[in-house]
């Protein structure tokens, strides 16, 4: 009886600690990153380990639609590059108050991507420092983008979840 005790404690306790092996991907669905930007065409989530715990949202209009995502700790190299970033924005950056302990927003209209000549794009970012992690979300749409204020909806969404817990590749 007592084995079997501890055998449940064991279970509870474990299922109330965050899995650390979680994915960006399974903490912001492409259905979420879609309806919170307004996009209208569905998106497509796949995992992208290359530089972080990362996830690729693609979806397809007049062009592709792809929304980058990757996560990193906050510490070291990146921490650093951050900081700096912080100090030293470019022309289409501004930093952006009340998203975790700090952020900054890019927008940058009339990109082009060679294999869609004559399509405009609109290259969005939102970078920001929250829970242990430096987070960046870039979409990249055709057209003129999407409100600000739907970036930083965003990036809200993905502080609310345990983001702290994600695991950087090793």
């Amino acid at each position: 009886m007592r084995s079997y005790r501890l055998a449940l404690l064991v279970t509870l306790t474990c299922a109330a600690i965050p899995a650390s092996a979680q994915r960006l991907c399974e903490l912001v669905p492409a259905a979420v990153v879609q309806s919170t930007l307004g996009i209208p065409v569905t998106l497509t989530a796949a995992p992208n380990t290359q530089g972080g715990n990362g996830c690729d949202y693609k979806g397809i209009s007049t062009g592709p639609i792809t929304i980058t995502a990757d996560t990193i700790s906050d510490a070291g190299m990146y921490k650093t590059i951050f900081d700096q970033r912080l100090h030293s924005l470019g022309p289409t950056q501004q930093l952006v108050s009340g998203i975790g302990d700090a952020a900054y927003y890019d927008f940058k209209q009339g990109q082009q991507i060679p294999k869609y000549p004559g399509v405009n794009f609109t290259q969005q970012s939102i970078v920001f420092r929250a829970k242990g992690k430096i987070v960046n979300f870039i979409l990249m749409i055709p057209g003129d983008g999407v409100p600000k204020a739907s970036m930083l909806a965003l990036a809200n969404y993905t502080i609310s979840k345990p983001i702290n817990t994600l695991k950087d590749p090793t």
